[in-house]
């Protein structure tokens, strides 16, 4: 607490305010120097031999000099003119000495700190001032005089150590903007080596995995040619491996190149959308699951992004069907609820309750969608706002259900 107490009086003390009311720093700053000013004031008027004007209007004088002082950090300039003014009103009015100068050193010493441009000239200009007022009349002092060279040499010393103090502190902010850019940049470039260094990784483990799969499936599929007629069913199974093998290809090497920092798929092709839930539904229906579409048209003219997660959610949905939900039918049902927001709805009458929710989500043996089961939709689905619920239907089966913007900005 006393450290975060020692920073506020710091930062009070040191860098401008934009605001438009005076601190309690400014009050404690400011007000010290006043009260100082109005003892001597009362000690001149007390001892001197001359008569002076009416009394209070000295201490009003000295009010009227350090009132503009608590605005010195929103507006230097402006504050240290008020001041001067009201210093130079109490010399012309003929009180005897000049106690008030006291606070021309707060005021140069904010043109110093806080002055953004010619704040060293403006503060030897105010200290120039200061030391010609005591030269004129009433009461004038030759200006070689100690009591009026000593404290104007004072104040133009404190000028020149704040606007220091001022140009060291913006060399520091300068540096430490510069470090935390070079911070950024060393950090972006490691990730994009770790992009690199995992696109590789996944070149040689996927890439060359499935090009075995793809050609093992030919050799498959040519010894087949000549088999007995009772082996049909194992001959489209495998036509179904070199399929799913060859949409496969393009899909990873787009996601390699996203990785890698490249643009685009692969091979020129866009990113699956709503448009492509046909092919997805097709490609269920050949391998035992019976899908049912309900897309309207408007759903399919949304935004890529938002069509690409529905899909992905969709292919995650039904992978897990039927991969652990011993489903015979599932239904993908696309919706607009609230005017604002898309709901998709992956239905099946499996019977995979909790156990495909443990396979496919949280255990991450999902499908190709994405790859990480349930976690991998909801993720797709928070990262645009959305959310995801999977649980048993009331009426038996699976329902997964998907909330996610209509339009996104």
């Amino acid at each position: 607490m006393v450290n975060a107490w020692l920073v506020g009086i710091r930062r009070g003390l040191f860098t401008a305010d934009p605001s438009t009311a005076p601190s309690a720093v400014d009050v404690l700053v400011v007000g010290p120097v006043a009260l100082f000013a109005c003892f001597g004031v009362w000690a001149e008027q007390h001892y001197t031999a001359h008569s002076y004007p009416w009394a209070p209007g000295a201490y009003l004088l000295v009010a009227a000099a350090a009132l503009p002082l608590l605005w010195r950090r929103r507006r230097p300039v402006l504050a240290a003119a008020l001041c001067l003014a009201g210093v130079a009103g109490y010399k012309l009015a003929g009180y005897p000495g000049l106690a008030p100068a006291v606070l021309v050193f707060l005021a140069c010493a904010s043109l110093g700190l806080y002055c953004e441009r010619h704040g060293l000239r403006y503060a030897l200009l105010a200290t120039a001032v200061v030391w010609a007022l005591p030269t004129l009349p009433p009461n004038s002092l030759p200006w070689y005089a100690l009591d009026v060279s000593m404290p104007a040499l004072s104040y133009g010393a404190a000028s020149v150590v704040a606007h220091s103090a001022r140009r060291r502190r913006l060399e520091h902010d300068a540096r430490l903007r510069e470090e935390a850019a070079a911070a950024e940049e060393r950090l972006g470039r490691r990730l994009a080596e770790e992009r690199l260094r995992i696109a590789r990784e996944l070149h040689d483990v996927l890439a060359h995995t499935i090009s075995v799969v793809a050609v093992q499936s030919n050799v498959a599929l040519d010894a087949l040619a000549t088999a007995p007629p009772d082996t049909d069913d194992a001959r489209e199974a495998m036509l179904l491996v070199r399929g799913a093998a060859r949409q496969a290809m393009p899909e990873l090497r787009a996601a390699l190149d996203l990785l890698r920092g490249q643009a685009g798929a692969a091979d020129g092709r866009p990113q699956p959308g709503l448009g492509q839930l046909d092919e997805l539904a097709s490609q269920f229906r050949d391998s035992g699951l019976a899908v049912t579409l309900r897309v309207p048209d408007a759903a399919r003219e949304l935004s890529p992004l938002v069509q690409l997660t529905a899909y992905r959610i969709a292919q995650e949905g039904l992978t897990n069907t039927l991969r652990h939900a011993h489903a015979r039918e599932a239904t993908v049902t696309v919706s607009r609820e609230g005017g604002d927001t898309l709901v998709l709805l992956v239905a099946d009458d499996g019977s995979g309750g909790e156990g495909a929710i443990g396979a496919g989500g949280s255990s991450g043996a999902g499908g190709t969608g994405g790859g990480f089961g349930l976690l991998g939709m909801k993720e797709r689905a928070e990262a645009l706002g959305g959310r995801v619920e999977a649980g048993p239907r009331p009426g038996g089966g699976w329902l997964v259900r998907a909330e996610l913007p209509w339009e996104i900005s």
